[in-house]
């Protein structure tokens, strides 16, 4: 039974020290606002009550480490039974509390750390539901034989299923954000005066880019939506003289009014910064800014789902499609789903 008893405290202390992880990264989502708070509460709640679970299970399976054999088959409950019930929960991160965390202001990190850690959580919670009666079998001689072990044609089909749709989800998530693009029609990076509109050296992941199939078309095809932290500065990706300031509305959602700054370039163009936070411009209506001059605060208002900064040049009203000079790679044109660094 010690050997048992050993395996199984092992398989426990790994799976407490990714709840672990998930129950103290979430108090990171007290920084935010809108769903990020209550959804870092409820996944506190979440991993903090699997964590009292696996102490509990850790419990009996020193229990048997320490010979108390007739505690061995509660103990193989408990290491069959958390790994699955860690499996789960980690579903539920990945997708309801990453998107909750995606779904407002706060920490950017948060909710890649819900969806992907969930990912790669599940992934170790199914291995261990999976691998726990093997252990048992092997390391518990007689008292081994009673424990069923799992068939390899169950863990293909829950396999499938989830992380099936895992892919589907990034699928359609990829056809309706990435957009197309006819690289002819760009002017080269080379010669753009444009710079991407954060401070120097960060990088920001673009959630959807041009000529996408959600909301990036028409008189929008040529804009691009940077994901950034509320408050960080917005900075002037090509200088100009101010033409409108609109910093005062708030909240969020459809139908919601957006907050702007545009600035008027020297062949006619306009800028459109779109989403800035209350009250946050940092110029007034006809000064004249510099490239890399902070304009206002990244916010989350208007007709938006995250913190982001909504960027698109015009001329005469239409969008029209410009490069970024420190954006290398996609010649100077960033793309959906990638992250990209501003540079002086």
């Amino acid at each position: 039974m010690t050997r048992y008893g050993t395996a199984a405290s092992v398989l426990l202390i790994l799976l407490g020290g990714y709840a672990a992880l998930m129950f103290f990264a979430s108090f990171a989502g007290f920084a935010g606002d809108g769903p990020m708070v209550p959804t870092a509460v409820v996944a506190l709640l979440t991993w903090g009550g699997f964590i009292v679970l696996t102490l509990h299970g850790l419990r009996r399976a020193l229990a048997v480490r320490g010979g108390e054999a007739n505690r061995f088959d509660a103990t193989v409950f408990w290491t069959k039974a958390l790994p699955l019930i860690g499996a789960l929960l980690s579903i539920v991160t990945a997708f309801a509390f990453g998107f909750g965390a995606f779904a407002s202001c706060g920490p950017v990190w948060l909710s890649g750390m819900y969806h992907w850690g969930g990912l790669v959580g599940s992934m170790l919670c199914f291995g261990a539901w999976f691998a726990a009666p093997f252990i048992a079998r092997e390391t518990a001689g007689e008292a081994g034989q009673r424990v069923a072990l799992p068939g390899w044609g169950r863990l293909a089909i829950i396999g499938t299923a989830v992380y099936g749709l895992w892919g589907v989800v990034w699928l359609v998530a990829w056809m309706l954000l990435r957009g197309s693009i006819e690289a002819g029609a760009y002017p080269t990076a080379a010669n753009s005066p444009y710079q991407l509109p954060y401070p120097d050296g960060e990088r920001s992941w673009v959630i959807q880019g041009n000529n996408s199939h959600f909301n990036h078309k028409e008189d929008e095809e040529f804009a691009w939506d940077f994901r950034r932290q509320c408050g960080t500065p917005v900075l002037a990706a090509r200088g100009g003289t101010v033409l409108g300031v609109e910093q005062d509305f708030e909240g969020n959602g459809k139908g919601k009014k957006n907050n702007f700054i545009t600035v008027k370039h020297d062949d006619g163009t306009v800028a459109k910064y779109m989403h800035i936070k209350t009250g946050s411009a940092k110029v007034t209506e006809g000064e004249t800014v510099k490239q890399g001059d902070p304009l206002a605060e990244v916010g989350n208002v208007g007709n938006s789902l995250t913190g982001h900064i909504h960027f698109v040049v015009e001329k005469g009203g239409d969008g029209i499609p410009v490069t970024f000079q420190d954006v290398d790679e996609d010649k100077g044109i960033p793309r959906t789903f990638e992250r990209y660094a501003s540079a002086d």
